[in-house]
């Protein structure tokens, strides 16, 4: 079943599979997050503050949107790799298929959902009226065009778990380059074609976001992974999502959609509190986060790829202590560079932060936040790695109390930050049910900054106390079954 491009993580030295996986979603990783990167700089040459905040507030909208579309994709990525490890081509098939269909018609439903309740999606941002027109003009473009992203999460989620981490790194190249013409000749315009402003960003996003997917799903049809997706299939019918894989994926994906969810929904609150301070204290929190952060988050997401493999794959294999292993070196590894990154922030996040704005009230609150989580991000990294294996085993569960418990407490300790822990209950209230007014503001913009960072130490202690106090269970548990149907092993 296997062929040169996968990668059996089921033998072998954990580490030299580790890196050997992570490195390339790594860059494939860097990749994505310069598509919001091309969108600040380009944008940001228009000249137009109110544009440069209308997409840090998009960030988040963003993320709440896409969270309902990764049910399938990320339950059959789990369940992929279990099969690759156990073995079982067929069931490979019929994941993929039923992924694939389910998949859309959910993406087409969001998106229909997703245009309708925009404006109360723009009302939740706490923003101008003129950013509202640009978050608005953003958001509209990529609502419809839904069905290409959700389609590329299916085929780079299934590369992944046969351990191909390569071809979609070698789509995404070919994707960005495309993007960045897009973006130059939509966004500034370029002789004939004029100037779209925001809306060619969203269009350049669009158009270039679609090329993974359809390729990826090319190449799997002839064969890349070693097995074919159309086997004992006739015709479209063999396509249609069966109703027990279905639920299968679900069960997995579900948590780490509602975690994903929370993760939007609680930075949409956080740009919310940031907005008292201003539009450019908003704009200054999505060039940190979205614009500079994202370059550890790259290697944090190439190492949460590699745990989601190694694991799932030991896990289908009936391998609980390897998958266990697997998921420690991960965790270091990752941890380890992210915070090699983090130094680069601290050392330099003036440099850094000019590169996505040169307005300078924006520019003093990004360099605040690239500084202060330029202390923290080896928590950042080793807790992404850690809710990867989690994924991996099939305990997604587990991961959305570890992680969206902590997001969700950021909003407390943030508004008590902000708005001094008297008025905390109020900020609250506030924030989260738009009741009244906000608070007073008592507290530095870098409040927000140390909410995030406080958070992810306890997230990253949180995983690491969970996975140690289980090591010497691990050691006497078994998967529970082994390899049809497997689901989850005791971490």
């Amino acid at each position: 079943m296997a062929r040169a491009s996968t990668v059996d993580t089921t033998e072998g030295s954990l580490v030299g599979r580790s890196v050997q996986l992570a490195w390339p979603a790594v860059l494939q990783a860097l990749l994505v997050n310069f598509y919001a990167f091309n969108d600040f700089v380009f944008v940001g040459l228009l000249g137009d503050a109110a544009a440069t905040a209308a997409l840090s507030a998009c960030f988040a909208l963003l993320i709440l949107h896409f969270t309902f579309i990764k049910v399938f994709p990320t339950g059959a990525t789990a369940l992929i790799a279990q099969a690759f490890g156990a073995r079982r081509p067929e069931r490979i098939g019929a994941l993929y298929r039923s992924s694939v269909s389910a998949t859309m018609v959910l993406s087409v439903v969001v998106a229909l959902v997703g245009v309708l309740v925009m404006p109360w999606f723009v009302s939740l941002a706490n923003v101008t009226p003129e950013v509202g027109e640009h978050v608005a003009d953003y958001l509209s473009i990529i609502y419809w065009s839904t069905p290409t992203f959700a389609l590329m999460l299916v085929i780079v989620g299934a590369f992944r778990a046969v351990g191909d981490t390569r071809t979609p790194l070698y789509l995404e190249i070919g994707s960005l380059l495309v993007n960045v013409v897009l973006n130059y000749v939509l966004v500034l315009g370029v002789g004939p074609v004029p100037s779209m402003g925001i809306k060619g960003a969203a269009l350049a996003t669009a158009i270039s976001r679609a090329l993974p997917g359809m390729v990826g799903f090319w190449l799997i049809l002839r064969g890349h992974l070693g097995f074919d997706p159309r086997a004992g299939t006739r015709g479209v019918k063999g396509w249609w999502p069966e109703r027990a894989l279905t639920r299968e994926m679900a069960h997995i994906g579900i948590f780490e959609a509602l975690s994903g969810l929370i993760y939007g929904g609680v930075y949409l609150m956080l740009n919310r509190m940031a907005g008292e301070l201003g539009p450019a204290a908003q704009g200054g929190l999505g060039a940190g986060l979205r614009g500079i952060e994202w370059i550890g988050f790259a290697f944090g997401s190439g190492f949460l790829t590699a745990s989601v493999s190694i694991v799932g794959q030991n896990v289908g294999a009936g391998k609980a202590d390897r998958a266990m292993g697997g998921a420690w070196i991960s965790a270091g590894l990752s941890a380890l560079c992210c915070q090699a990154v983090g130094l680069l922030f601290i050392l330099f996040p003036e440099e850094l932060c000019r590169m996505v704005t040169d307005d300078y009230d924006t520019l003093s609150y990004a360099m605040s936040y690239v500084y202060y989580v330029g202390w923290v991000m080896w928590a950042v990294g080793f807790e992404m790695s850690m809710f990867g294996a989690l994924v991996g085993a099939g305990r997604s569960r587990t991961a959305l109390l570890v992680s969206g418990g902590y997001n969700l407490l950021r909003i407390p300790v943030a508004a008590g930050l902000l708005f001094g822990w008297a008025s905390m209950g109020d900020g609250v209230r506030w924030v989260l049910l738009g009741q009244g007014e906000a608070p007073p503001v008592s507290g530095p913009f870098a409040a927000l900054v140390w909410t995030i960072g406080l958070t992810s130490v306890l997230k990253a202690l949180t995983y690491a106390i969970l996975l140690s106090s289980r090591w010497r269970r691990l050691r006497r548990s078994t998967v529970r079954t082994r390899a049809y149907g497997a689901r989850s092993v005791r971490m």
